[in-house]
């Protein structure tokens, strides 16, 4: 029992990875799975719950033992604010202001997780990925996303 123990929260995560992928599988259930060449709706969120399912397996397969529960550091307290931070963030904004100020913001946000990354550096990275995906989706594919 007690190597099930100190592996808790390899566990814990495992099994919530593999439940979030048994619940994607059983909803992609509903639609139509179609081929490899003609993919139906239901084709990539089967391959996706799997993928999950598979990846838990792994999760539990290379858990190694640990000591005591460690408590979060300041480093990773910083690192999980600014990541929920930058979720939502996008999404309070991206309606309101468009694709371009929600992604800088949220990647933004995202990059100060780190310590070492200075604001000036995430505002560059955020502005750069957000025109990316602005060229990808609105011009490439077309998306009837508002740009601002």
């Amino acid at each position: 029992m007690r190597f099930v123990f100190n592996r808790l929260e390899d566990i814990f995560a495992a099994v919530i990875t593999a439940g979030i992928g048994i619940f994607i599988i059983l909803e992609a259930g509903n639609y139509r799975m179609g081929t490899l060449t003609s993919m139906g709706p239901g084709y990539f969120p089967t391959i996706l719950g799997w993928s999950m399912v598979v990846l838990a397996a792994l999760m539990l397969i290379t858990s190694r033992v640990t000591g005591a529960p460690q408590m979060a550091g300041r480093d990773q307290l910083r690192g999980m604010l600014f990541v929920a931070a930058a979720f939502g963030a996008f999404a309070l904004t991206i309606e309101r202001f468009g694709m371009i100020p929600s992604i800088t913001l949220s990647v933004l946000l995202a990059s100060l997780a780190n310590e070492r990354t200075k604001p000036l550096v995430g505002l560059i990275l955020g502005l750069g990925t957000a025109i990316v995906c602005a060229l990808i989706f609105r011009l490439g594919l077309g998306l009837q996303i508002k740009a601002f």
